[in-house]
């Protein structure tokens, strides 16, 4: 199958976790394209679509929201997978609620329903954030690095994809 899986990110964090769903999904078989939302691509022809954002400000990124309710026709006639990466992940017990909502927010303003929907820790590097960012971050004393956890994306992937194709299709 042909997959898209398109990013809206700042940091890099959500183009680059993009990357590491798109191994996986090559490994099952599947032809991938990874892209930039700021890069505006069509969905069609695509068998199934991954879309997936970093938070800034309690919101996915802009241009991620706007690509999906440019695109929000097209994507309900066809398997989606939505992921969320948030540093606030790093304590799922505490924060899934919240994190999910924002995904299912937009979710409900286009009448999008998801096959499967991720939420991971992303990362913090300075010099990857705006000095806005930087400042909000530092008072809350977010420690540096990278929080991500490649297997759990990893099995998400795979498992999401089992459900866009079923096993033996």
């Amino acid at each position: 199958m042909k997959i898209l899986i398109i990013a809206g990110t700042g940091s890099g964090c959500a183009l680059e976790t993009a990357s590491v769903m798109a191994e996986e999904l090559t490994s099952l078989g599947h032809e991938v394209h990874v892209k930039n939302a700021t890069d505006s691509p069509s969905p069609e022809g695509y068998g199934a679509v991954f879309a997936g954002s970093g938070v800034r400000a309690g919101k996915w990124h802009k241009s991620l929201r706007s690509w999906m309710k440019q695109h929000a026709p097209a994507l309900r006639g066809k398997p989606l997978a939505v992921f969320t990466l948030c540093l606030m992940m790093r304590d799922p017990e505490k924060h899934a609620k919240e994190i999910l909502e924002i995904s299912d927010g937009v979710l409900r303003k286009l009448d999008l329903t998801p096959v499967s929907t991720g939420l991971f820790p992303g990362w913090y590097f300075a010099e990857r954030f705006g000095l806005l960012e930087r400042l909000i971050l530092k008072m809350m004393k977010t420690p540096r690095g990278d929080f991500r956890d490649l297997d759990a994306i990893r099995t998400w992937t795979r498992d999401t994809a089992g459900r866009i194709v079923p096993t033996g299709s």
